[in-house]
């Protein structure tokens, strides 16, 4: 198949998004471990740092990248979901790999894929895509973010010893697939841990440090607990600011192991610089500031509320809102309520890594108002939603979804 540009890869990768969305059994090895042997298993290749969690693992990706790269090493960076392009899949020194690059090398890719008896999902083509990428590239780390969970997620094909983990902090999400309890959220995130791996989390619950603890026991491997994070940015988004400093304290382990050298603070400080896409991004749209977060469940919620308010201490903004159906919305709609006095539901459609949409609208509309919401608008349409948001607050938030930022994205409406 001929790749010429982002949309023929766009088409070329469809076919590979599953026709149901996730349950907890279809997330399973069973197809990457072929598709890594078919490519010749990349990834016992790469010196990798693999990160789990429920909230902050991406961000926390980006900040580990960023501070390797500033040390001086070729780094590799993969997350999902994107927001602007499928091409932030496979990052390579904190820049997506150009169009060009990123079509004639799939191209060649998926003729190693169309070979396989059963073939991959959208997400583990894409997570083999870039670690395959990785090693063409030959880059020195692979800082690599779990899809979904951790111990059954396809980026769990990595066991090699001098692998790096770190474990974001752990709540409630997914939990049709991942369980109902803390602990049993905590088995599926640390078990990216294999044997010799060092892993480094903040102090969490005593029951979910049990879990860690037993794990770690088994592997066995070494658990590092990072100590309390501290203000490392006054112009850094609270919660943020937390993830920045466990990635620093990561590094530090790294550098320590791999003989790399310690960073300056003006290196420092440029780390804490870094805009990571859909996580409190602040966009002007004609005379309003737009605040774009893409929290989706109770825990993110909290973390972008208290930095709103922290950054805009006095400001009611108006939210735009939609949520992905099944989200706990009844956790996360009495947290907007404390900040604004309207909001306007919208939603969303299409696919990625799975089908996705959002809920009801009429029915999240509903939420709003028994949380107290005293303006409660209800619009579909995206251009109307977005000139109704910044006709009615010099301050906007929209949020609720990654989903519905990248699909604003496309349609040119919060450029």
């Amino acid at each position: 198949m001929k790749i010429r540009n982002l949309q023929e890869a766009t088409a070329a990768l469809q076919i590979y998004v599953p026709l149901i969305a996730l349950t907890g059994t279809n997330t399973t090895l069973e197809r990457i471990i072929p598709l890594m042997t078919a490519l010749g298993n990349p990834e016992k290749r790469l010196r990798v740092v693999h990160i789990a969690g429920t909230s902050g693992k991406t961000s926390t990706a980006y900040y580990m990248a960023a501070l390797l790269q500033a040390a001086g090493q070729k780094v590799g960076l993969t997350v999902s979901p994107h927001i602007d392009s499928v091409t932030e899949r496979v990052q390579i020194n904190g820049r997506p790999i150009a169009d060009e690059v990123f079509c004639a090398e799939l191209e060649l890719f998926l003729g190693v894929v169309e070979t396989l008896i059963e073939p991959p999902s959208y997400f583990e083509l894409l997570y083999a895509f870039a670690i395959w990428e990785f090693g063409r590239q030959q880059v020195d780390y692979a800082v690599v973010e779990t899809g979904l969970g951790g111990l059954h997620d396809a980026t769990n094909v990595i066991t090699n010893p001098n692998k790096f983990c770190i474990i974001t902090d752990i709540g409630y999400d997914h939990m049709h697939i991942l369980g109902t309890t803390l602990p049993k959220i905590a088995l599926q995130k640390i078990g990216i841990v294999h044997a010799g791996n060092d892993v480094l989390t903040y102090p969490q619950s005593d029951d979910v440090m049990a879990v860690f603890e037993d794990w770690i026991r088994r592997q066995p491997a070494k658990l590092y607990t990072a100590s309390s994070p501290k203000i490392v940015g006054a112009m850094m988004p609270q919660y943020q600011q937390r993830n920045w400093q466990l990635a620093y304290q990561a590094f530090k382990k790294i550098a320590l192991r791999d003989g790399l050298s310690m960073l300056p603070k003006s290196a420092l400080d440029a780390s804490k610089l870094l805009q990571i896409p859909g996580r409190m991004e602040i966009i002007a749209i004609g005379s309003a500031t737009v605040v774009m977060d893409g929290a989706h469940n109770q825990q993110k919620m909290e973390a972008f509320v208290a930095s709103f308010r922290a950054k805009f201490p006095s400001v009611r903004p108006t939210i735009l809102l939609s949520l992905k159906a099944g989200k706990e919305y009844a956790l996360v709609v009495p947290l907007l309520a404390t900040i604004t006095d309207q909001i306007i539901v919208t939603g969303f459609g299409g696919s990625q890594d799975t089908p996705v949409h959002s809920m009801d609208t009429a029915e999240l509309a509903k939420a709003c108002l028994r949380a107290g919401v005293t303006v409660v608008l209800e619009i579909t349409d995206h251009a109307t939603a977005i000139k109704q948001l910044v006709a009615q607050s010099k301050i906007c938030v929209v949020t609720g979804s990654f989903y519905l930022l990248s699909q604003l994205r496309a349609e040119g409406y919060l450029s």
